[in-house]
């Protein structure tokens, strides 16, 4: 008989540490320091996933940004990178708040995603959390925007090898009962 598939509702962290936009990036590195997490979603109205702010994007303040290379030709400067490729760093050291320094651009799940899904993702990703989102019921969007995202959940690398290990356990008490039940 196939073991049941775990689907993210099963195992996520329903009641997540979030902060408003508007938090200081003082105030962020403070709470990463008191609270065990790697990365804070940032909420708005309704827990409205705006971004997500993790460790990594705080240590972009203390790292001095690349200057581009440039060759100086006939009194001209010619970069061989425009300021594009350094703009991402630039924007967060001079950040002071929630809003300046997350990550917009958030990878989710719904709960309804199947655990190999989320660890793929992880893995691939290279990412410590996800958060766990659902769309908002605002009714029809015959316009083709999506309805903004409410956050519901968030799961974490943690989060899973705790499933594992409970998946592992029930399928190592189920073969042991199957066991006595033969002899």
């Amino acid at each position: 008989m196939p073991s049941k598939t775990l689907k993210v509702k099963d195992f996520m962290t329903k009641y997540v540490f979030t902060v408003s936009p508007d938090v200081t990036v003082h105030r962020l590195v403070g709470l990463f320091i008191t609270h065990p997490v790697s990365a804070i979603p940032v909420v708005g109205d309704d827990n409205e996933l705006l971004g997500i702010v993790s460790e990594g994007d705080l240590l972009y303040k203390k790292v001095t940004p690349k200057i581009p290379q440039y060759v100086d030709v006939l009194g001209g400067n010619l970069y061989y990178c425009g300021f594009g490729r350094y703009e991402k760093s630039f924007r967060k050291l001079l950040a002071t708040t929630a809003a300046e320094i997350m990550t917009k651009d958030v990878r989710c799940v719904t709960p309804e995603t199947d655990m190999e899904t989320v660890t793929t993702l992880m893995v691939d990703e290279h990412l410590k959390t996800v958060p766990v989102v659902e769309k908002k019921k605002t009714g029809a969007t015959d316009s083709g925007i999506l309805p903004p995202a409410r956050l519901v959940g968030i799961i974490t690398r943690h989060d899973i090898l705790g499933a594992i290990a409970a998946t592992e356990a029930e399928e190592l008490l189920k073969s042991g009962e199957a066991e006595k039940a033969d002899q």
